[in-house]
C-alpha cells in the first residue's frame, strides 16, 4: 500500500529474502549512484522485470487504435494494393473480431474512441492542419470537438440530422426526423 508521498510503507507486502554474499553491497552502490533508497532500487529493478498487466480497457483501446491505423493504411494506399491484399484483410477482420470479443467482455457501456472518418473529411483536416501549421494531437482533439458540436446541436434541437447518401454526383442529403414521443398516460 503506498502513503500519501506515494511510495510503499510499513503497511506494505514484505517479503525476506536472503542474497547471495557481495549482493548487498552490489545493491547499497547502484542505490548510491542513483541518489535513492536501497528499498527503492531493487523495486525499480522488480518492476522492469514484472510491469504491471495492462488493464483490459487498455488492451481494447491499443486494439481501436491498431485497427484505426490500419483502416487508414488501407484507405491511403496508392496504389490500391494493400486494400487487395487477402493476408491484409484476414489480419484486419482477425483483429476487428478478436476487438468485438474484447468489447463484450468490457461490457461496461463504454463507446469505440475509434471513429472513420472518410477520405474526404481527412483530406479537409490535413489542408487545415498544413494551413494553420498544427500538430497532429491539436487535429484529433479539433476533429473530437467538431463531432461534439455537431452532437449537442442536434441534441439541442438547434440542428437537424443529416445523412448523406450515395457516392459522387449521386450524393444526396437525408434529413432524419427526430421520432415523435407517444404522451404516456399521465400527459395531455
Amino acid at each position: 500500500m503506498a502513503n500519501e508521498s506515494g511510495r510503499a510503507g510499513r503497511g506494505s507486502d514484505q517479503f525476506p529474502l536472503r542474497l547471495p554474499p557481495g549482493m548487498r553491497d552490489q545493491i547499497k552502490r547502484a542505490a548510491e549512484d542513483s541518489g535513492r533508497s536501497m528499498n527503492s532500487e531493487i523495486l525499480d529493478v522488480l518492476r522492469d522485470a514484472f510491469p504491471e498487466e495492462p488493464s483490459l480497457e487498455d488492451l481494447v483501446d491499443a486494439l481501436d487504435y491498431s485497427i484505426a491505423m490500419i483502416r487508414d493504411i488501407q484507405a491511403n494506399s496508392p496504389s490500391g494494393d494493400v486494400a487487395r491484399s487477402n493476408k491484409f484483410m484476414t489480419i484486419l477482420g482477425r483483429m476487428e473480431a478478436t476487438n468485438s470479443d474484447l468489447w463484450k467482455t468490457v461490457r461496461d457501456n463504454r463507446q469505440s474512441p475509434v471513429v472513420v472518418l472518410r477520405s474526404d473529411v481527412l483530406d479537409g483536416m490535413a489542408a487545415l492542419q498544413a494551413e494553420f501549421d498544427l500538430p497532429s494531437v491539436v487535429i484529433d482533439s479539433l476533429t473530437s470537438d467538431l463531432i461534439q458540436m455537431s452532437l449537442d446541436r442536434i441534441a439541442s434541437g438547434e440542428e437537424r440530422l443529416k445523412v448523406w447518401i450515395g457516392e459522387g454526383d449521386a450524393r444526396r442529403m437525408v434529413e432524419i426526423e427526430r421520432p415523435s414521443r407517444a404522451k404516456s398516460a399521465g400527459e395531455e
